[in-house]
């Protein structure tokens, strides 16, 4: 009889790793989520947005966004977090203020979604998040000069494990949906977890979907969810209810 590998999920979370005129932080956060898979690290188990606070008393690129990752890997903690660092800080704008965060089940998860929360309504300062990421157990690495981007990388991790905040930008399988497919096929191409209708209900396999090219699922408890609602010209093809509004903001 062989031994199962144990393998465990670690949160990560990333912020500021650009800088005007680079490539955002999004396209970095899926490039780490291709690299953890390419070098067979893990496991990535989606990436997702999180927005917070806009305020006018601090610096932030276009939009105040943060990222977060999940990697299913039997490696350590210790062991990951080498690799982890070693690309963000490779990757990374030049003169960015790179955060990464890096959280486990030993966390005190709760502690940290509390942090996430107060940075979508409040200014945070950076010692609040060393003492919070000390108080739960987290790594907090500062990549930057001025340390800033450490508080959208913890929030980051913190809101994933909240599970209902941010929308998918990657996760795998949902950036191949092209032009109009079944739910059959949107079930056995990708990773996401639920498509629900306008009532609640699991679409038929057969189904009709109108992807418009860009299907982003949004987390509901922890499940990568896709809502959708009958086309206003057939009632019989499904449209996703979230939908895109102008530019793409983490690029095709």
């Amino acid at each position: 009889m062989t031994q199962e590998t144990i393998k465990e999920q670690f949160i990560i979370g990333l912020d500021d790793t650009d800088a005007e005129g680079t490539p955002g932080t999004g396209a970095l956060a899926m490039a780490l989520a291709a690299k953890v898979e390419a070098e067979g690290w893990g496991t990535s188990l989606g990436v997702i947005r999180h927005e917070l606070l806009h305020s006018d008393k601090f610096k932030y690129t276009k939009n105040n966004y943060c990222y977060s990752l999940v990697i299913e890997s039997p490696r350590s903690a210790l062991d990951l977090e080498d690799d982890l660092v070693d690309y963000v800080r490779g990757a990374a704008a030049k003169g960015s203020d790179t955060g990464l965060a890096i959280m486990t089940r030993h966390a005190d998860l709760p502690h940290v979604l509390a942090f996430g929360r107060r940075a979508q309504t409040e200014v945070m300062r950076l010692e609040w998040a060393y003492t919070f990421a000390i108080e739960a157990n987290v790594t907090l690495r500062a990549l930057g000069r001025e340390r800033r981007g450490t508080i959208g990388a913890l929030a980051a991790a913190g809101l994933r494990f909240g599970g209902i905040d941010g929308v998918y930008i990657d996760l795998r399988g949902i950036r191949d949906l092209k032009g109009r497919v079944v739910a059959g096929q949107i079930r056995e191409r990708t990773a996401i977890d639920l498509l629900l209708n306008d009532e609640n209900e699991p679409l038929d396999r057969d189904d009709p979907v109108e992807t418009f090219d860009w299907i982003r699922p949004l987390p509901e408890d922890g499940k990568a969810v896709v809502r959708f609602v009958p086309s206003p010209e057939n009632r019989h093809v499904y449209y996703p209810a979230h939908r895109l509004v102008g530019e793409d903001v983490d690029g095709q």
